[in-house]
């Protein structure tokens, strides 16, 4: 009797394809988390450092002169060095995660399109992402280069189901809802354009220039772009225009007139 052989084939199991627009969502939550975080931890340890100026800076100067040799917590043990480096951390993780998140941002609204550098710098997004890449790699650290970014970061994760939905009413409710602290963000950046013009006068660290040639720079490619630039620029003119002299107000007008033409093609780019 002839032997039969049998078979047996093994059911080979396929591994689920990931679906790499929920890793993007991932990675742009853990962007924005991070950025929010460690600028929160930052933000403490700064304003403990303002509260306690006195520590490290010298009475007989007026507190105008640093004491370099001012540690956190004294001593030369690897706890103390690692406690002592952690705003720094902080600083520029908090700014990575952001790059990070923003970038996702970017690739999703730009994919299968290949932009020009005239569309990228065009883009508020872009121009966030670059100058949040600028702080993280150059300059010393300030709550109020960070300020912006780990605030648009708080309002992404607190509208992450609609931006995730791409729900776009729920985007403007959200927007709306945020008005403040957009506000807030939009005079931020008047604050780091002023404190980065006294660092270079003063000559504070040797990148201040550098930086502010780059921000000065950033700061005019989103007044001829970005429409929320444009409206807290007009914010400002309208109240400086209180205190400016008659003869001097028509100089103001010529701004205003700029700005104003700027946000018409802004308006004009955005329906077409």
């Amino acid at each position: 009797m002839a032997q039969t052989i049998e078979i047996i084939k093994k059911k080979i199991k396929h591994s689920k394809k990931a679906d790499p627009l929920a890793k993007q969502k991932l990675w742009w939550t853990i962007g924005h988390t991070v950025s929010f975080v460690l600028g929160v931890l930052f933000s403490i340890t700064y304003f403990y450092h303002v509260l306690f100026f006195y520590k490290y800076r010298q009475w007989k100067w007026l507190f105008l002169r640093l004491d370099r040799t001012y540690q956190f917590i004294p001593g030369n043990t690897w706890t103390a060095t690692i406690i002592n480096f952690l705003p720094h951390i902080f600083y520029r993780f908090s700014l990575i995660g952001f790059v990070l998140s923003g970038s996702i941002s970017l690739y999703q609204s730009w994919a299968g399109v290949s932009p020009s550098w005239y569309d990228l710098f065009g883009s508020g997004n872009f121009l966030a992402i670059f100058l949040a890449a600028v702080w993280a790699l150059v300059g010393r650290k300030s709550f109020y280069r960070l300020f912006p970014f780990m605030s648009l970061s708080y309002m992404h994760l607190m509208n992450r189901d609609s931006e995730i939905e791409n729900n776009i009413k729920e985007e403007e409710k959200a927007t709306l809802r945020n008005a403040k602290i957009l506000s807030m963000i939009s005079y931020s950046e008047y604050l780091v354009a002023v404190a980065l013009f006294f660092d270079t006068i003063l000559l504070k660290d040797g990148t201040s220039g550098f930086l502010a040639v780059i921000y000065y720079g950033l700061f005019w490619i989103r007044l001829n772009f970005v429409m929320s630039a444009q409206v807290t620029a007009l914010q400002v003119l309208e109240k400086i225009e209180k205190y400016t002299p008659e003869k001097h107000k028509h100089k103001l007008q010529i701004v205003e007139d700029f700005l104003y033409s700027k946000m018409k093609k802004c308006q004009n780019m955005t329906m077409n």
